[in-house]
């Protein structure tokens, strides 16, 4: 068994095939990857290799590009049967790690151990302050791995989906309140927000500074360019009180080709609830009318319990729960 560095862009196309065929998991269907995903997935590579000329020039000018996707990949005679990810998020000195895979036919080998230490030890190389992942929350031997590795749980999230063609009454805003158009530039509205509403166990590993919110102006460019590269169409809002604070902000994901899943996020003032039902039906209405026919995927913070809880009453299910753990490095 020998474990390599991954080497862009040749082996996105192996990244590739390793989650499609490692995030199966028939003893537990609701984890597994499923069509739509993979359809959405395979647009994003493609788009990743269309883009590579463009991210290698811009890795000789900021930490961001540079590290923008890291990994190894572990292989046995020859064939790659592992791989593990991580990025630098922004360019503070804090990493995510993710697409942590091995094929079904090498589990329970050590080889997912051997896979993380190899990203810790470079991580400790490059002095990186935290690293961060997320772990089904039932699956329990992934869990111990990553506790007896140093990480700890500091948060969770729930993943949920709507099946297409769901009806939902129209969104009706409270007298005075606002949702309007994010510009992709705006990062104050989220760091506004973030300073008021995280809590101290999120802030621990996720502080809202604003160092972890401003960005380049070239990033939401090459954001967006990678999204219409990879058959997406984003949709960003900003919602406001009455008084003019911000009491929440929406990200959306259309599908802009055939075949695909759509997906949203949601970040509301814990201090507002009864605003959490129009935000789910706004993002529902929005996303079926700019992309009709195809599921929609959520993912919602486990401590703002009244974006789950609305969404429920729209028919969105729970498909499973996840553990957020970091890491501090010494």
């Amino acid at each position: 068994m020998t474990i390599r560095p991954f080497h862009l862009p040749h082996d996105l196309d192996t990244m590739n095939a390793l989650v499609m065929q490692g995030f199966e998991y028939p003893e537990n269907p609701e984890w597994s990857i499923r069509a739509d995903e993979k359809e959405s997935m395979l647009d994003r590579v493609q788009g990743a290799k269309r883009m590579w000329p463009l991210l290698r020039f811009l890795r000789f000018f900021s930490p961001i590009f540079k590290d923008i996707m890291r990994g190894f990949i572990a292989e046995k005679d020859g064939k790659p049967v592992g791989l593990i990810n991580f990025m630098r998020q922004r360019d503070e000195p804090e990493w995510n790690i993710a697409n942590v895979t091995v094929l079904p036919s090498h589990r329970r080998r050590g080889l997912a151990r051997q896979l993380v230490a190899a990203v810790l030890d470079d991580l400790r190389a490059r002095k990186a302050r935290t690293a961060i992942l997320d772990v089904v929350d039932k699956n329990l031997p992934a869990l111990r791995l990553y506790q007896e590795m140093g990480f700890e749980i500091f948060t969770g999230s729930l993943e949920a989906d709507l099946e297409a063609g769901a009806a939902i009454p129209d969104p009706t805003l409270p007298a005075g309140w606002t949702l309007a158009p994010r510009s992709r530039f705006d990062w104050q509205s989220g760091f506004e927000l973030a300073k008021r509403i995280t809590p101290k166990n999120v802030a621990r590993y996720e502080p809202p500074v604003e160092a972890r919110f401003r960005f380049p102006p070239i990033r939401p460019l090459i954001g967006s360019l990678f999204m219409k590269l990879g058959g997406d169409d984003s949709k960003r809002y900003v919602l406001r009180a009455p008084d003019g604070t911000i009491a929440g902000i929406a990200w959306y994901s259309c599908r802009a080709k055939q075949g695909g899943m759509n997906s949203a996020g949601f970040d509301l003032d814990p201090a507002h609830p009864e605003l959490a039902q129009f935000m789910l039906a706004h993002a529902i209405s929005t996303i079926q009318a700019a992309s009709p026919g195809r599921r929609i995927e959520f993912n919602f913070s486990d401590w703002q319990p009244a974006l789950f809880q609305a969404a429920e009453a729209f028919g969105v299910k729970k498909r499973f729960g996840s553990h957020r753990m970091g890491l501090k490095f010494q």
